[in-house]
């Protein structure tokens, strides 16, 4: 039986799993969930998920939600000692402590942001600069280590690689974070150039496009 995705091509968790499930090597069946028409509140999908938000993923009858434990998740079961998500104890915690600090501080900031324009509503100024102030601190962390959890590419790389990219396409500018830049550079070399495009940068632009829509529709 394929594992199956429910997702949204411009939702950020999602391209997250999409990435792991590239650089892995895992096929998936994806199922496109609206989520802008409300397509996420019918029945059908609350049955999967009653928490009823992409990414889902659903392997074998086993429904789980959240993108960043997912990604372990997949690679746990489908690449067992995968060097993204090693089985060393304290590199995993590393990783992990990473990748609860994107989803609680990093992303959700840069959520603050932005999640107003999609009700039209204007973008919070004060939210990007909170943004900003955990991106420089990503930053200072970059300069002894290659990735954010040591020498090797790892899942919260990923996470939160689609978490500065997405900033930079929706206007909040890091360039002046050298370590970031640095390291961003290194994450796209050890991508598959077509999964950098696909599901880094052109996402990333169209969310921004449809944010900047919304924005003059509601204006």
């Amino acid at each position: 039986m394929s594992v199956q995705l429910y997702h949204h091509n411009l939702s950020p968790p999602a391209r997250v799993v999409k990435i792991v499930a590239k650089q892995i090597g895992l096929n998936l069946e994806e199922k496109e969930i609206d989520v802008l028409a409300g397509a996420q509140m019918k029945p059908e999908f609350i049955t999967i998920n009653p928490f009823h938000c992409v990414p889902t993923l659903v392997d074998d009858g086993f429904a789980l939600w959240e993108s960043r434990s997912i990604i372990t998740y997949l690679v746990d079961k489908f690449a067992p000692e995968h060097s993204l998500y090693p089985t060393d104890l304290q590199k995993r915690a590393t990783i992990n402590r990473w990748l609860y600090w994107d989803l609680g501080t990093f992303f959700l900031s840069l959520k603050a942001y932005y999640r107003p324009a999609i009700t039209g509503k204007p973008v919070q100024p004060e939210a990007a600069e909170v943004f900003k102030k955990n991106a420089s601190a990503l930053d200072e962390s970059l300069k002894s280590t290659k990735y954010v959890a040591g020498d090797e590419l790892s899942v919260a790389d990923i996470s939160i690689t689609v978490t500065v990219t997405l900033a930079t396409a929706i206007g909040i500018d890091t360039s002046e974070l050298k370590n970031i830049q640095k390291w961003l550079k290194q994450v796209e070399t050890d991508l598959k150039p077509s999964t950098w495009q696909t599901l880094v940068i052109d996402p990333a632009n169209g969310l921004a496009d449809l944010l900047k829509s919304m924005a003059s529709k509601n204006s």
